[in-house]
């Protein structure tokens, strides 16, 4: 991790002097544990686990992308409060969601109209996901080819569309469990960056603080413009609701234990809380 090569420590602000041999050595170790954690047969198979991964991988793509950077450009210090404010009005949401799946399996057989409706807001959604999905494998384009040589527009485009042809090809081919193993590889490889970036934030924070460099910034977005600013930015912390749509996998009390108490609500704000931290000591280091 490029972003912590020039973290130094002063020696007598601290017991431990972390050097940068150290740190990159202790983050590798942190890497590699978290991912033989997970790969873990009891872990990796676990159906708890399985039916967690699709959702979490909404939330960390959005977190890990897109979220961070701009609740720090445009809350400045209170970006903190914001992203939780955002997980808390989420989280409202899915008790929505796991209403709706509890609803479905009780509830006697819907009417035609209401049928029919549900079929018209599903073709509407399944629209709305090719969309953002679309959306997100540009990032990932122009993100891959960003420090090679092939920098620019046609092969960013060329990287998202090999991407989504391989994404499309696997979903009719292999169907929806070859999909979750795709989402399962994707995430695991997150997860061990972020317990990495989560170790060298540790170590910075602490260096920082006794050297009193932390510093607070203004806002730059206020008033009603934040408000609206904070509601197009729920969208990017609520991922719980492709639950519902997972019925033909896992029964309805697993979607809702996923969705309510399990991995997913314990690990959204933490991800999006590293993915804000790594962003700002990019920042501090560029």
């Amino acid at each position: 991790m490029s972003t912590f090569q020039d973290i130094t420590v002063v020696a007598p602000l601290h017991p431990i002097c972390f050097c940068r041999p150290m740190l990159n050595a202790a983050i590798l170790a942190t890497v590699t544990l978290a991912g033989a954690i997970l790969i873990w047969p009891r872990v990796a198979n676990s159906i708890v686990w399985r039916a967690t991964i699709t959702p979490l991988a909404s939330i960390i793509g959005s977190g890990f992308l897109v979220l961070g950077p701009i609740l720090d450009v445009s809350y400045g210090g209170y970006a903190p409060l914001v992203m939780v404010g955002l997980c808390m009005v989420a989280y409202l949401f899915g008790s929505a969601i796991r209403f709706n799946i509890a609803d479905i399996e009780t509830r006697p057989a819907a009417s035609r109209l209401t049928d029919g409706l549900e079929t018209m807001a599903s073709i509407v959604l399944a629209f709305a996901f090719i969309v953002s999905v679309a959306y997100y494998l540009n990032l990932f384009g122009a993100f891959g080819v960003s420090l090679t040589e092939l920098d620019d527009q046609f092969h960013a485009k060329l990287l998202t569309t090999a991407v989504f042809t391989l994404i499309l090809f696997t979903g009719l081919t292999r169907g929806f469990s070859a999909l979750e193993r795709m989402e399962q590889v994707s995430v695991c490889l997150k997860l061990m960056i972020i317990a990495g970036l989560l170790l060298g934030l540790m170590v910075h924070f602490g260096e920082a603080t006794g050297r009193g460099a932390l510093q607070f910034d203004a806002p730059r977005v206020t008033g009603w413009a934040s408000l609206t600013l904070m509601a197009g930015l729920i969208v990017t912390v609520q991922g719980f609701e492709t639950s519902r749509y997972l019925g033909s996998t896992y029964d309805a009390r697993m979607r809702i234990q996923t969705c309510r108490r399990e991995i997913c609500r314990s690990l959204s704000p933490r991800i999006l809380r590293t993915s804000l931290h790594g962003c700002r000591t990019a920042t501090l280091f560029s």
